[in-house]
């Protein structure tokens, strides 16, 4: 008997399979989910290992797949498995053998930017911060100086 989050990977694999391309080794999902805000979305890795967009349009089937997904991954976040171990952020990948790998973290909202998946602000350099991912220097700062008080 399945649990209720096997059930969900399941389905979120098969719904990345329907959309995977003929030439294209690794299918990629990344997505941010907060309770009013939402960030997701897929991308592929071709044969000569080069990132590939979906098409993104009104008419285009790979928009209702990216809502369901986003769905599932909502009820993925409710189930038992992950109540002591919340998550909001999560990158899933599926090769082009069928195998699925899904990994999550937590990422205060207080701590995320538009396009950051997987780490926080304060995990940034100052670098990459400033050139990257064109976070202001006194947020990345502020973010920097809250996360050193907690340690």
């Amino acid at each position: 008997m399945f649990t209720d989050d096997q059930i969900i990977y399941q389905q979120i694999g098969k719904l990345l399979w329907s959309i995977t391309p003929f030439d294209a080794l690794e299918v990629i999902y990344i997505g941010m989910f907060y309770d009013d805000m939402k960030q997701a979305g897929a991308h592929w890795i071709n044969k000569d290992n080069g990132e590939e967009s979906f098409y993104s349009g009104f008419d285009n089937p790979i928009e209702q797949i990216e809502d369901n997904i986003n769905t599932l991954l909502e009820q993925l976040q409710k189930c038992t498995i992950f109540k002591n171990e919340p998550w909001t952020h999560c990158h899933i990948s599926l090769s082009d053998s069928g195998k699925l790998n899904m990994r999550f973290a937590y990422i205060p909202e207080d701590d995320s930017w538009p396009n950051l998946f997987m780490k926080g602000i304060s995990d940034l350099t100052e670098d990459e911060a400033e050139n990257v991912y064109s976070v202001p220097r006194e947020i990345w700062e502020e973010r920097v100086r809250l996360k050193n008080q907690t340690f």
